[in-house]
């Protein structure tokens, strides 16, 4: 079975939705980076030596910062995974509310007057969930928040194309994905400037707008799978049997439990 969002949407829109994203992930580093004075909101790897650095010297600040931001990017992922498991055909939607939704609870924060270093922790689950919503196309890690594994597959796809084992066009995803991250980056730069903590409100309308999108083609399939399935479930109940354990009038008794297949 392919995951949820690959039945609702066609190949070349999931790659404007994983570009899309990215350039959000990006964004929302940006406001980060500069609120934070050198934390990104999305890259756990500097979450996790900022906790590091700050135990060696003794200093609990960066301790207490690090292990906020990976309990919440743990925290977005593991409820985007339950959401998504639990959602069936609107998997892709509610997956990307929760996530505007978590960038709207960072804008209500800052604008409540919290300090930066809460009301970033919304944004930091908010990219654990973004991390969840797309599945990668061939190759390609579309809507990811971390570009390091991009920028290897570009090299490697590079390399191989210099020894003639791999078509030059395959790297225009990878250069795609790098060009939008590094876009947002420098979007949110500038809105920051203007707007400080308030220019994620540009994000969460964004991610927002996309949930309300792809609920339509969700909302389709649903609709359509219904029948489909009703008569799916009709079969099964047929194939189980009066006393559902598969067995038809006048076959013999089974020689192993239940549970196993009855053939």
């Amino acid at each position: 079975m392919k995951p949820a969002d690959q039945i609702q949407l066609g190949l070349p829109t999931q790659v404007v939705l994983g570009w899309l994203l990215t350039a959000v992930a990006g964004f929302v580093d940006a406001v980060g980076y500069i609120g934070l004075g050198g934390l990104f909101a999305s890259f756990m790897s500097g979450a996790s030596v900022s906790l590091g650095v700050g135990l060696g010297d003794g200093d609990w600040g960066p301790v207490c910062q690090g292990a906020m931001m990976i309990a919440s990017f743990l925290g977005g992922v593991t409820v985007a995974t339950v959401l998504a498991g639990c959602m069936g055909a609107w998997r892709l939607p509610a997956v990307l509310l929760l996530e505007a939704l978590l960038l709207a609870a960072a804008v209500a924060l800052a604008s409540s007057g919290w300090t930066i270093s809460t009301a970033v922790l919304p944004v930091v689950a908010a990219m654990g969930v973004q991390n969840t919503v797309l599945q990668p196309v061939s190759g390609v890690r579309l809507g990811v928040t971390f570009i390091t594994g991009t920028l290897v597959s570009l090299g490697r796809l590079l390399g191989q194309a210099l020894l003639g084992r791999a078509e030059p066009w395959r790297l225009g995803g990878h250069v795609l994905l790098w060009g939008a991250l590094v876009a947002g980056a420098v979007a949110g730069a500038i809105l920051h400037v203007a707007f400080g903590p308030m220019a994620l409100t540009v994000p969460a309308t964004l991610v927002a707008s996309l949930a309300m999108l792809s609920a339509v083609p969700a909302g389709t399939q649903s609709h359509s799978a219904g029948p489909q399935e009703c008569h799916r479930q009709d079969l099964l109940r047929k194939a189980d049997g009066p006393d559902g354990t598969g067995r038809r009038d006048g076959d013999p008794a089974p020689n192993h439990p239940s549970v196993w297949p009855y053939y």
